[in-house]
């Protein structure tokens, strides 16, 4: 009995001690507040390996030729460059398969010249090789209609233009029905397409959609804006007088672009079409008031001349170019300055006839960059830059360095990165697995070095929401020296790979 009552003892001595230490709290060790990120990039070393691959519809005729087919393949895009231009060299490579025929027939079309594919605003201008000329009307129509719905299916274009080596073909043998600009249509077949675009002018009003280009803001170039226009005369000169007064009207939809002079007021006589040694021309005579209009204006002649000779060219058929005389001054030269490319530079015109060509460098498209609203959030503004700069990240990541500009569409923002940090710094670009992958110099984070968490966090996520405006870009990730330091200024962890941030943009 003794033996017993004493285990019992023992016993409950042990529960005593053991439930006195559930009181006890155990001194903390070290925490992480995040798990260590796995490594899932290598860090570029120059701009390399920006493809990923996607899969999209290519639109073919029917064998019968009654009805454009979706034809869906894996396509290779570049996140540095705009996808019109590889869909237009797939689509007009593709040979026929299955119910479908290859987009030309039996004729092979190309691109013609590298820059071929133009994109501005919603617009893409797509100019074909010279073995166009062998396509019929009806079928050069439906390589439009066909380009029209493969390179309008993301929903960023709703327009396309089709030149034959830069010239407007138009949908007639005289050159005289314009064919304009086309738009996607995947409900209507290509019979019922043609007989109403081809029909001929009639006396009464008839719409077109149209590309018309109007000046930047600050004089760096022109922008392209799609919109239907009603033309009351069938003829050319008519035609022009009618585009003369939408660029005059203004834009509608891009911030901050100068309000144009009453172009159609300013001239002193109607347009004349010229003919001659192969080549059509538009001549336009001005009154000497507009001078001073495009100085009131903030609008530079060569910026007015260029809105003026891509909305013609893109639109009227058979149009070589223009012809300007502005008083008793007949233009033959001009120089232009602040464009992005070519300022102080003559561009001469041989006979006076300004083509499509000599302004080609002033073509912008509006990028999207994220800055600082001073108020601990980000603004996203748009600002116009040469159309082939707009979908490279190195481009991008250039304009985030230059700061806020007079020209965005948004005003009062301060920039986000680090005052000394040069477009020399960013080493490499490259792609995988939907993000774009950056590697900086190690000035980066000694450029960082006192910046507050709000500081870094805006830095980190303007770059992000930018880089994330290019198609196929989801996320991003950041490399220094080929490594990822666990943060840039001790604030953000920068290990693993970053989503933009919707909450942190201003509405």
């Amino acid at each position: 009995m003794d033996r017993r009552w004493k285990r019992l003892g023992c016993l409950m001595a042990a529960v005593l001690l053991l439930s006195g230490c559930v009181g006890q709290e155990k001194a903390p060790g070290p925490q992480m507040t995040l798990p260590p990120a796995e490594k899932r990039y290598e860090a570029p070393e120059n701009d390399m390996n920006q493809g990923y691959e996607q899969t999209v519809l290519l639109y073919l005729p029917s064998l019968e030729g009654t009805q454009l087919l979706a034809y869906p393949v894996k396509a290779q895009f570049s996140a540095s460059r705009h996808n019109a231009q590889t869909l237009c060299e797939m689509l007009l490579s593709q040979p026929s398969a299955g119910a479908a025929q290859a987009v030309g027939g039996d004729v092979t079309l190309t691109l013609s010249g590298t820059d071929a594919v133009e994109v501005s605003g919603q617009v893409a201008t797509v100019s074909l090789g010279a073995s166009a000329l062998r396509l019929s009307h009806e079928q050069l129509y439906m390589v439009g209609q066909a380009l029209a719905n493969t390179l309008c299916q993301f929903g960023d274009l709703q327009y396309v233009n089709v030149l034959i080596a830069g010239v407007q073909p138009g949908l007639n043998v005289a050159s005289t029905l314009p064919a304009g600009a086309f738009q996607p249509n995947t409900r209507e077949d290509l019979s019922t397409l043609w007989a109403r675009a081809g029909a001929p002018a009639t006396a009464g009003r008839r719409s077109f959609a149209a590309a018309v280009y109007f000046p930047a803001p600050a004089g760096k170039g022109i922008l392209c804006e799609g919109r239907t226009l009603s033309f009351s005369s069938q003829d050319l000169p008519g035609m022009a007088v009618t585009l003369l007064e939408a660029i005059g009207a203004g834009a509608e939809k891009l911030p901050n672009a100068p309000a144009c002079p009453r172009l159609r007021e300013m001239l002193l006589d109607s347009p004349v079409l010229e003919e001659g040694g192969g080549v059509r021309r538009l001549s336009l005579h001005f009154r000497e008031e507009m001078n001073s209009a495009l100085i009131d204006a903030g609008i530079t002649r060569s910026v007015m001349m260029a809105a003026m000779t891509y909305t013609f060219t893109t639109f009227l058929p058979g149009l070589d170019g223009i012809e300007v005389t502005i008083g008793n001054e007949r233009i033959t030269s001009l120089t232009p300055s602040g464009t992005y490319s070519g300022a102080g530079e003559q561009i001469r015109f041989t006979d006076g006839l300004m083509r499509r060509r000599d302004f080609s460098g002033f073509l912008l498209a509006e990028c999207a960059l994220y800055f600082s609203d001073g108020n601990g959030r980000l603004a996203r503004v748009l600002r116009p830059v040469p159309f082939y700069e707009a979908y490279s990240a190195r481009a991008l990541v250039q304009q985030l360095l230059l700061g806020p500009q007079p020209f965005d569409s948004v005003s009062g923002l301060r920039t986000v990165l680090p005052q000394g940090l040069r477009p020399a710094d960013l080493l490499g670009v490259s792609y995988a697995d939907q993000a774009l992958v950056l590697n900086f110099s190690e000035q980066w984070p000694a450029l960082c070095e006192g910046m507050d968490a709000a500081a870094e966090k805006q830095m980190i996520y303007a770059l992000v929401n930018t880089l994330c405006e290019l198609q196929g870009v989801k996320k991003a990730a950041f490399f220094v020296q080929g490594e990822q330091p666990d943060s840039l200024a001790g604030h953000i962890y920068l290990p693993g790979d970053f989503l933009p941030n919707a909450d942190l943009v201003s509405p």
